[in-house]
């Protein structure tokens, strides 16, 4: 039955089976407290007893939960709370109408019934092989339950898994069944926990103590979603409140970070490209003019820097574009008047995470040394920030940091990009840039070398300016 609906003969049958087992124990489906007694649920997908359930959201997870008489008034109160990580959960509210279990448990009319929805039903992501369930009563756990995902054919599960592509208004793509539960976090549906905040809290005052011992001007940017953008306008989902980032920006510890959603939704559709996940060469623009002047630029010598740019159109057909059969194409605007591809210096030209790259543009804004610790989102930003900065050091990290690489390069100004999505993810304040780069080059299969050696900058014999950063230990 994978990515197929049960039909409701099936669920019917389930449901008088999963009735009578409810009648002849309830135990360990309820919490045994004064006030709590006699809430029943019961979890009908994913069971180990029944056929896997998956589409290309993910697994589906599908139950009802049914309240004695004197607590009925709190059935809107019902959450249901799936957790696969400790940083972060999955909340979901009661919404489906199970007349089935509102006759067969209660023995009543499910007409105008006061818990006709009874039901939930959402996905959680294909990977996981297993997750805790909860129930919530407003802020009391009433029950949990361990559940471990059935058996599923790989091939068929692994086609099932690939379609992570949502179109909605006007042919705007957007991610779907991403390991950050993009659209979760967009509905509001997916939100830090408590641990996931205090994290957030050590990470943040961390990053400020490495920049003081290190005398260094600190900002950190997070790339907004597109969904937080684009999605009020085009996304097929409502937008939620209370998700991570909005979590994470409320912390005091958060009050110096940039977050540009609002300079980004003056630009209009211009801010993000419709193939892609990633805010557009314009919206990229915008972020490292922020970013700048965070850093203590000069606005009127920002906007300067870039007053003579010329753009052209070209077709893109993206990350989510290319997901697509026949792939899908759309405009965009590309700065031709400048390319950072001929100020780099040095590129270990690893895919993704244990990047080093270095750009020199003698002509910049500003002397010194700006030191990254970015993500994806940087990568368009690169056109822009080596005209404001001498020399630009990149490590693809997403934010983690690496303190010996920031005490040797000694840079004059340190920055830390990640993307909203990733927010999910707390970074950490010590990861080894060099066991990074190990790590990576030992998984690189012989086309992937070949990729990197293509791309790659090699340093120059004893070069005097990689030794003057101090990054000879990770020309490896």
């Amino acid at each position: 039955m994978m990515g197929k609906q049960p039909t409701q003969q099936r669920l019917r049958k389930a449901s008088r089976r999963l009735i009578r087992q409810v009648k002849h124990a309830v135990s360990g489906k309820t919490l045994e407290q004064d006030g709590y007694q006699g809430i029943r649920w019961h979890l009908d997908f994913p069971s180990l007893h029944h056929p896997a359930w998956l589409t290309p959201s993910g697994w589906v997870v599908q139950g009802w939960v049914l309240l004695p008489e004197h607590l009925t008034d709190l059935t809107g109160d019902v959450r249901l709370v799936a957790q696969w990580a400790s940083a972060f959960e999955l909340r979901h509210p009661l919404s489906l109408k199970r007349p089935d279990v509102i006759k067969e448990v209660l023995a009543e009319d499910n007409q105008d019934h006061p818990q006709a929805v009874c039901g939930f039903r959402f996905t959680v992501p294909r990977h996981l092989a297993s997750f805790t369930l909860s129930v919530y009563v407003g802020d009391e756990c009433v029950a949990a339950q361990h559940v471990d995902m059935p058996e599923v054919d790989e091939a068929q599960a692994l086609k099932e898994a690939q379609i992570k592509v949502l179109e909605g208004e006007q042919g705007w793509l957007f991610l779907d069944n991403d390991t950050n539960g993009s659209v979760d976090q967009y509905c509001g549906r997916l939100v830090l926990t408590t641990e996931g905040i205090g994290a957030w809290q050590g990470y943040l005052a961390g990053l400020h103590r490495l920049a003081e011992k290190n005398a260094a001007k600190c900002a950190m940017l997070v790339a907004p979603s597109k969904e937080s953008v684009m999605g009020p306008r085009y996304h097929p989902y409502a937008e939620g409140t209370g998700g991570p980032m909005h979590q994470m920006m409320a912390l005091k510890e958060a009050s110096e970070v940039i977050y540009p959603v609002e300079a980004l939704r003056a630009l209009g559709d211009d801010a993000f490209i419709v193939t892609d996940t990633h805010w557009s060469q314009q919206g990229a623009l915008q972020a490292a003019k922020k970013l700048a002047e965070a850093l203590g630029l000069e606005a009127q010598a920002i906007a300067q820097t870039f007053a003579a740019d010329q753009y052209h159109i070209r077709q893109l057909p993206g990350d989510l574009g290319s997901k697509l059969t026949p792939p899908r194409q759309c405009e965009i605007k590309v700065l031709r008047s400048f390319s950072y591809s001929k100020h780099r210096y040095f590129d270990n030209g690893l895919p993704n995470f244990g990047r080093l790259l270095v750009l020199v543009n003698d002509k910049a804004l500003m002397s010194g040394t700006c030191l990254i610790f970015g993500s994806s989102s940087s990568y368009s930003m690169f056109n822009y920030v080596c005209r404001l900065f001498q020399r630009v050091v990149f490590v693809h990290s997403a934010g983690n940091l690496d303190p010996e690489l920031v005490s040797a390069v000694s840079p004059a100004y340190l920055v830390v990009q990640t993307n909203a999505r990733f927010v999910v993810q707390v970074p950490v304040l010590e990861q080894s840039l060099l066991q990074l780069i190990n790590d990576k080059r030992a998984r690189l299969n012989a086309e992937e070398q070949t990729k990197v050696e293509k791309m790659q900058v090699p340093a120059k014999p004893d070069d005097a300016l990689l030794a003057k950063l101090n990054l000879l230990p990770w020309l490896v």
